[in-house]
């Protein structure tokens, strides 16, 4: 097997045995247990546990921000929204067990693992409050502030998937998206005049 081949290997089977164990209780040697490869072979490839943890993480962080397309404003926004969040959830869905490493083990490795998980949510984060502003200057978002909105959404995705994880639930990709974008219209989203559906301006404290 050349090269990338093998590493690509030693990376699936990486993210099958963190997603199952965790990343504190999974070792080296269930790594080379689960590709068939010898220990040599593994290091020829990584420093250790941290390194491979880190290009699967890297993986992941990749396969959901890839999912999103750019939207195009002369066409009508509503079911590109829609549809870029089908393919979030659906990356998501097709992670399996695997979000664990996104959502939960990442943040609890290290210094480094942090890092890593901030800048995938500082990456996400930007991306979202660009489509919001687009949105605003286009006039199919309501005005108003972004950051914590796009914040709010980003947890629209990631605590409905991992509460389904820990109740051992399938992730229903397709009523997921459904639901947040019903959320969107309703709270975010402008109406067909352009209007805000809730009137911007302070509100009573």
């Amino acid at each position: 097997m050349a090269a990338p081949e093998r590493r690509e290997q030693l990376l699936a089977a990486a993210r099958e045995v963190f997603a199952e164990r965790g990343y504190h209780t999974a070792s080296v040697s269930d790594i080379l247990e689960r590709a068939d490869v010898a220990r040599g072979t593994f290091y020829n490839h990584f420093e250790g546990k941290r390194e491979v943890f880190a290009a699967v993480l890297g993986q992941l962080m990749m396969e959901v921000l890839t999912s999103v397309v750019p939207i195009a404003v002369n066409a009508p926004i509503s079911p590109q929204v829609h549809a870029n969040l089908r393919a979030i959830t659906q990356a998501l869905a097709e992670a399996g067990d695997a979000v664990r490493i996104l959502f939960t083990d990442a943040g609890s490795v290290d210094r480094e693992g942090e890092e890593a998980l901030a800048a995938f949510y500082k990456h996400a984060l930007e991306r979202v409050e660009v489509a919001l502003r687009e949105g605003q200057r286009l006039g199919v978002v309501r005005p108003g502030e972004t950051r914590q909105t796009a914040r709010c959404l980003l947890g629209c995705l990631r605590e409905p998937v991992m509460q389904a994880r820990l109740a051992g639930e399938p992730l229903d990709a397709a009523a997921l998206a459904d639901a947040i974008f019903d959320l969107l219209r309703a709270g975010v989203l402008a109406g067909p005049a352009g209007q805000p559906l809730v009137p911007p301006g302070p509100r009573p404290r």
